[in-house]
């Protein structure tokens, strides 16, 4: 007999519809669903706006802005448009962000979404890692709709959420973001629906507890 998962990490390329697979799968498993739960959280333990932890989530920051947080020089800041420096670094946030999904780890049977979880619980038994992909074209057209983007406005985004997602997990993790050998399973949302990737999903955790 299979040991029965008790922790699923879904990791997702932009527009792919990962989150709201997720938020299905935990009501379906009455599984926490860590996804914003996370900026949620860290913007109240660091008393930070949600909206502040929410731009630096999952992403690293630009060399001008790294400059920025190193120098603090207000001309430069001025010059470049650039917000006032608040008090959380990449690096400090992406460590908040490790704690946290490794303690919700060992709190309760969990959906953890994306922020490298994939890695961070790579070591841990009984834990699925699944990820959520599609064509450009079946996500241009999901992005379009649901974000009301033109074509073009949908593919610059779409282009720069992967990348900021990759960049993130190379950096504090020194992982390939897209390398399959990270993942238990690999499922293309643009074929299967969002509803018919999580029931695929329930048959790997109903296959694996049998």
């Amino acid at each position: 007999m299979n040991t029965p998962i008790t922790l699923l990490t879904l990791s997702h390329q932009y527009g792919s519809g990962g989150s709201l697979i997720a938020r299905d799968l935990g009501q379906r498993l009455n599984w926490k669903v860590w996804d914003k739960e996370i900026v949620q959280t860290i913007a109240a333990q660091q008393h930070v706006s949600e909206d502040y932890v929410d731009t630096k989530d999952e992403r690293v920051g630009s060399i001008i802005e790294r400059v920025v947080e190193t120098f603090g020089v207000g001309g430069f800041e001025r010059a470049y448009n650039i917000p006032p420096r608040l008090r959380l670094k990449d690096s400090q946030l992406a460590r908040l962000t490790r704690q946290l999904i490794e303690n919700a780890a060992q709190d309760v049977s969990a959906v953890i979404v994306g922020r490298g979880g994939n890695c961070i619980l790579a070591p841990r038994p009984k834990t699925l890692h699944v990820f959520v992909f599609a064509t450009l074209d079946a996500r241009m057209k999901r992005v379009m709709q649901v974000e009301g983007l033109t074509h073009e406005e949908a593919e610059q985004r779409i282009s720069g959420m992967d990348k900021l997602r990759a960049d993130y997990v190379r950096k504090f993790y020194q992982a390939d973001w897209r390398d399959s050998d990270c993942y238990n399973l690999q499922l293309d949302s643009g074929v299967w629906g969002e509803d018919g990737a999580a029931d695929m999903i329930m048959q790997a955790l109903e296959h694996h507890a049998g």
